[in-house]
């Protein structure tokens, strides 16, 4: 991966739910991205985006400078609840969704459509483009026709899980998944075969936040978390690493950062919550392995003073070093493919990167809130030739940055 003044490439309309999710499919030209609706669009984005329109000075909220926007191509149906993750086989051919349904399921999104819809994905931009504006030219602004797209439907449905899905990892190989949902039930699947290889089951009443597979999809990384319902009843986090053969436990990350805490200590968290709060703070949210499997990447989420990224050593389970800090809480977390580079997106709107190395931070993508973005970017995704980073942002847009200008 090469950074040099990165350029802010494209802002794509996604509006309505907030857009959770975003992956680049087989170039880097191809975004998918999914939001809370459970509506998965996909954009083919042209080589060079096109010269900037003349701004509307009737309308306060088009900047200048804003980057282009793009229609989206193609619709993929079938998910009845929110889309909390994309990942994408190392072809780009298939892609993969888990929700809030208790679905995961698997796209062959270059299949021939067969349907054509209109769909509207500025409906906000439109409602506020009405405001004194006569009855007339509301309906006129409300009522303009949208943008067609076809839709295709999942070619495979991963079933298993119970309730909702909110973590979801996909080993370097491609040959293996592994899922996590809110009943505090982990899968690892092999994907070739469609089937379930092991499972196992976290603590009751806690949920699992985020899971990753490392490159061989031999390791698993979990982590649960569930907000505490009073001062005496606090379910523990939990930060462990699993063999993905059998799904039996290989290293608990929590004991190896609190040592002094007693094991039976660890169950009544009343007693425990101080010494991994302070690790974990709400929620390890995010994970990835880096493409060596030497070290575990985990963001700490929620809504916190500052979220940092851990970075882990799998071989011993203690902290390398932690780096980036996300105002609020961070969001997601991406190694780069030469494993120099990680990179997180967080609540304080923004994309940062920074080395492995020696956790100096080398680049920002965006803008503090109430700057050029609205709110949290939930998710981002690093395109297949390592060029572009693209991201999720919950106002309802989808960004890609070129890296280097």
């Amino acid at each position: 991966m090469q950074i040099n003044k990165p350029v802010h490439q494209w802002q794509l309309s996604f509006e309505g739910e907030w857009p959770t999710s975003v992956a680049f499919l087989e170039d880097s030209q191809r975004i998918a991205a999914g939001n809370r609706a459970g509506q998965i669009y996909i954009w083919e984005l042209p080589e060079t985006p096109p010269e900037k329109e003349v701004e509307d000075k009737d309308n306060k909220d088009n900047k200048e400078d804003s980057p282009p926007d793009f229609a989206p191509v193609l619709r993929l149906d079938g998910h009845t609840n929110a889309i909390s993750h994309l990942r994408v086989t190392p072809d780009g051919k298939t892609l993969i969704s888990s929700s809030w349904d208790h679905t995961i399921r698997l796209w062959d999104w270059s299949a021939t459509p067969k349907r054509e819809v209109e769909v509207v994905l500025d409906a906000h931009t439109r409602e506020k483009k009405t405001k004194y504006k006569s009855a007339e030219q509301k309906e006129a602004i409300l009522s303009a026709p949208g943008v067609k797209v076809s839709t295709s439907d999942a070619c495979h449905v991963l079933s298993g899980h119970t309730s909702w899905i909110q973590a979801l990892g996909i080993s370097d190989d491609g040959k293996r998944l592994v899922s996590g949902d809110d009943n505090c039930l982990s899968i690892v699947w092999d994907l070739g075969q469609r089937k379930q290889i092991s499972a196992w089951h976290g603590y009751d009443r806690v949920w699992v936040r985020s899971a990753a597979l490392s490159a061989d999809g031999k390791t698993a990384f979990t982590a649960e978390y569930a907000d505490r319902r009073s001062d005496f009843d606090a379910p523990a986090a939990q930060a462990r690493l699993w063999n993905a053969d059998d799904g039996s436990l290989t290293l608990d990350l929590l004991k190896v950062w609190t040592p002094k805490v007693k094991d039976e200590d660890r169950i009544d968290s009343y007693n425990y919550r101080q010494a991994w709060t302070k690790l974990v703070k709400r929620g390890l949210v995010c994970a990835e392995f880096s493409p060596d499997g030497k070290l575990l990447a985990v963001g700490q989420g929620g809504e916190t003073d500052t979220g940092q990224i851990h970075l882990v050593d799998t071989s011993t389970g203690e902290i390398a070093r932690t780096v980036s800090g996300h105002r609020y809480g961070t969001c997601d977390v991406r190694f780069s493919a030469d494993g120099k580079y990680v990179l997180s997106s967080g609540r304080d709107t923004m994309v940062r990167i920074c080395q492995v190395a020696d956790g100096k931070e080398v680049a920002t993508l965006g803008k503090e809130r109430g700057g050029q973005f609205k709110d949290w970017i939930h998710a981002i995704a690093i395109s297949p030739d390592q060029k572009k980073v693209a991201a999720a942002d919950i106002a309802g847009m989808i960004h890609i940055w070129q890296l280097e200008s």
